[in-house]
Parts: C-alpha cells; structure tokens; sequence
C-alpha cells in the first residue's frame, strides 16, 4: 500500500513540475529583461515544447491497444520495445553529455537569473 501512494506522490508531483514549467515559459516569454511587458504568442510555446512528448502519447496508445488484446505478439513486443527504450535511452544521456559545453553553460546561467528560478521552482515543489 504504501508504495502505491509513493507511486500516486510521485505522479502528482511530475505534473505539477510540468505545469509549473509550463508557467515558468509563460513568464519568462512575455517579461524583458528591462522590465518591460512582450507580446504574448503561442507560437513561441509552441516552439519550445518537447515535440517527443507528442511522439511518446501516439506510441503509448498504439501499444496499449496492441498489448491490451492479450495475443502473443503483443506480449513479444512489450519485451522488444522495453528492450529498444533501454538502449536509447543510453545514446540519449550519452549524446546529451557529448554535447554539453560546461564553459558556456555556466557562463549564460549566470547572467540570464536561471539559478535563481531553479531554487525557486525546487522549493515549490518540496
């Protein structure tokens, strides 16, 4: 039981992240950096949103309706799919880590305030 409400918890707590995130993009995209008020567009969240998310949703409810009709090959390619996601994901972080340039990463967190949201978005969330 008590892993079923860690697991609930745990839920509840990724979506408001998203939903603060979400948030976060909306004022970070209509304040200047002098104050001044910009032009609100769904364009710009539109840009910035992980078009992946969108990817994952499609995947999700082909295979739930592939797996949820209880043949044997849906069983096969539960295995095979968990099988590919667990490589990709292994290029992914190790691509993400290539790519990263440490210097010029900490050189633009500090100028542009995004420390200060992170702590601020993290107390929140505790």
């Amino acid at each position: 039981e008590a892993t079923e409400i860690a697991g609930i918890v745990k839920i509840i707590l990724n979506s408001g992240l998203g939903i603060l995130a979400t948030l976060d993009a909306l004022w970070w995209q209509t304040h200047a950096s002098e104050g001044q008020k910009r032009e609100f567009s769904w364009l710009f969240l539109w840009d910035k949103f992980p078009k992946f998310v969108l990817g994952y949703f499609i995947c999700l409810g082909i295979l739930t309706i592939i797996i949820g009709q209880g043949i044997p090959e849906g069983e096969a390619l539960q295995f095979t799919v968990h099988s590919m996601s667990r490589w990709w994901f292994s290029i992914a972080f190790v691509a993400l880590g290539i790519s990263t340039n440490l210097k010029e990463l900490y050189k633009n967190s500090k100028s542009t305030g995004v420390i200060k949201l992170y702590l601020m978005s993290n107390s929140i969330d505790i």
